[in-house]
């Protein structure tokens, strides 16, 4: 068996899993903690991630691609959820899209807060700005967009290859296939995943920030998170030497 058939295509029946999966990979994770960092009870908390990866799941299930590796009773060894060429005029934002995926329960329980952080911070931000990037620098214009919006892997996947395997099978499948013209996009709240990405043919964009890196006493997961922004070119060609003065922009 090849090891790109160990991938599995998600579907509502495994978004539990898929969830629980996501919530132990990101719990240390800055911005993860960041959106949540004001409920202060445990099993709230935990409810809290559960619910909002449970509804990037079934957005993406319906609009997009989820992937998953290694199955077990309680969870995944890895997961990868990603956006696609066609997931904007498919609907993946629309409210239907949003509602049926759980979105309506997630502002419920996030509360005032989490509901600034989630819905009028990250969502926002990481919608504008790749938004922005793609819209204006000339090096990605006219292309098809493949988002990594999260992979995730529990502690028992390390050293298996799944995130190798998960990024193969999106080559060979999607991303790069004959007379394609694809890009893929993310970003990484961790800069250890830096030199990870780099492998794969993702090269470092830019930096956001999402909350106040400038209040006194900042702290990274609980005042703000960075997120790194990376691009891989079209068949992993490296775009970081062709920029133009009329492709760079000041974002």
């Amino acid at each position: 068996m090849s090891k790109l058939d160990r991938v599995k295509h998600l579907t509502l029946e495994d978004v539990p899993k898929a969830a629980r999966t996501l919530q132990e990979s990101f719990a240390k994770d800055s911005l993860a903690r960041l959106l949540t960092c004001h409920v202060k009870d445990p099993k709230q908390k935990y409810e809290l991630d559960i619910l909002l990866y449970e509804a990037y799941l079934r957005q993406h299930i319906a609009k997009g691609i989820c992937l998953g590796i290694g199955e077990s009773e309680e969870n995944f060894e890895t997961v990868a959820i990603w956006s696609i060429p066609s997931s904007i005029d498919d609907g993946i934002e629309s409210f239907h899209t949003l509602m049926a995926a759980g979105y309506g329960k997630l502002w419920e329980k996030a509360g005032p807060e989490g509901q600034q952080k989630i819905f009028e911070g990250m969502l926002p931000l990481l919608h504008d700005t790749s938004a922005k990037i793609l819209a204006t620098d000339k090096r990605f214009k006219n292309k098809g967009v493949y988002t990594l919006v999260y992979l995730g892997s529990v502690a028992s996947a390390r050293g298996k290859g799944n995130v190798r395997t998960i990024f193969e099978y999106m080559f060979k499948n999607y991303i790069d296939t004959p007379n394609s013209n694809n890009i893929a996009y993310l970003e990484s709240s961790s800069p250890d995943n830096i030199p990870i990405y780099n492998k794969f043919g993702f090269h470092f964009y830019k930096d956001i920030t999402l909350g106040d890196k400038d209040k006194l006493d900042a702290v990274e997961g609980d005042d703000y998170a960075v997120m790194n922004v990376m691009i891989r070119g079209s068949f992993g060609q490296d775009w970081t030497g062709s920029a133009t003065p009329d492709s760079l922009h000041k974002l």
